[in-house]
Formats: structure tokens, sequence, C-alpha cells
């Protein structure tokens, strides 16, 4: 019962009144119409939106979008998140700078300008590394996400990556990253992972 309750309030924050309105009245329409083809053309009509990060470029100011469930909804509350991240770490494909991003307040990364956003999919949003700082003590790795389309993948992030400004780029708690040492390994890249296929973590 709480798992559904944290997930029907994750829910309620994409849900714009006008949104709700308009999927109260086509489920309405659905209901008093039934014919033959009519699931063949409510479906047709349906567009699948699902929520997404939206962050602004600390840069250049381009928004990147990152689907929420792909990063493991950190940023969800605590009975939904299957991972624990106060900051993410996801580079701006507009300007190439690698930079730390969050929706909680007063943590790293945080923008007033930074919000959940319902938006469509485009390309596989993956976690690219768990990055570490130069603090060796720290235990807060940054995870990195990136999105992969039919250009950028696994095979080629190397080629990508090697030419990203990492200059800027800390943990969570501020610390400097370091830079990864698979850009300087033989081969592709090995590690990208699809976190959407991982089991929700319990709370703390």
């Amino acid at each position: 019962m709480n798992i559904l309750r944290a997930m029907s309030e994750q829910l309620h924050i994409f849900t714009s009144p006008d949104r709700a309105r308009a999927n109260a009245d086509s489920s309405s329409l659905s209901n008093a119409v039934l014919e033959p083809d009519a699931p063949h053309r409510s479906s047709s009509l349906i567009e699948i939106e699902i929520p997404h990060c939206c962050f602004y470029c600390s840069w250049c100011a381009s928004p990147i979008l990152l689907p929420h469930d792909s990063l493991g909804m950190p940023f969800g509350g605590p009975l939904i998140r299957k991972i624990e991240a106060r900051s993410i770490g996801t580079v701006c494909l507009s300007c190439g700078h690698a930079g730390t991003y969050s929706l909680f307040r007063g943590c790293i990364g945080y923008n007033t300008r930074h919000k959940f956003v319902p938006s469509h999919s485009a390309g596989t949003t993956v976690l690219l590394d768990q990055l570490h700082c130069m603090e060796l003590s720290c235990v807060f790795p940054l995870p990195f996400f990136v999105t992969f389309d039919e250009k950028f993948s696994e095979a080629n992030v190397k080629e990508f990556a090697v030419r990203w400004i990492w200059d800027d780029l800390t943990c969570s708690v501020g610390h400097v990253i370091q830079t990864p040492k698979w850009l300087n390994e033989p081969g592709p890249h090995r590690g990208a992972l699809d976190v959407t296929h991982l089991a929700i973590r319990p709370p703390r």
C-alpha cells in the first residue's frame, strides 16, 4: 500500500489540471462509445509521455531531458527509488560540458529552473559510470548518465567523451571528479547499465 501511495504521489507531480481533465474526458468518451473499432481508434490517439527530469546546462542553458525512471528515480519518494543519489551527472550534448545536477534543494547542482516535465522518450538513457572524486575518503560516487541513440552508443561513446569538458564536474558533496580512467583504456567502453531493470531498493 505504501508503494502504491508513493507512486500515486509521484504521478500527481507530472499531471497538470488540463491534462487530467483531458484524460477524464477521453476515458468517459471511450466508455460511452462501444464500437468494434473503438479500441483501435483510441489507441492511435494516445500520446505516451513519461516523467522526465529537465535540467538546464550550467554553461549554455540548453535543456537536458532525462527520463526519471531510467535514472532509477533518485528524486522520487523513498519507496520508489531504485538508486540513492542526491545529485547525478550528465553531459550537455549542445556544448559538451559534463555537469552535476539535482532536483533536491540545497544539493550540489540544484537550480530553481530544474523541474519534472512530461515528455516523449528518445533513445535509451543508461548509467555510464559511477564516477569517483579526488577525495579518497569520500563515499559518494556520482552516477553519470547519458542517452544513447542510433548515432551515439556504447561502441563509440569514448570518441565523444574524450572531447567533453570534465573540469567542473563534482560529486554530490562538491569534491572535484577524476576524469574517467576508461577514456585512456584500449577498446570500447563496457560498463553502461540499464537501471530500469533494477529492483526498487527498500528505504533506509
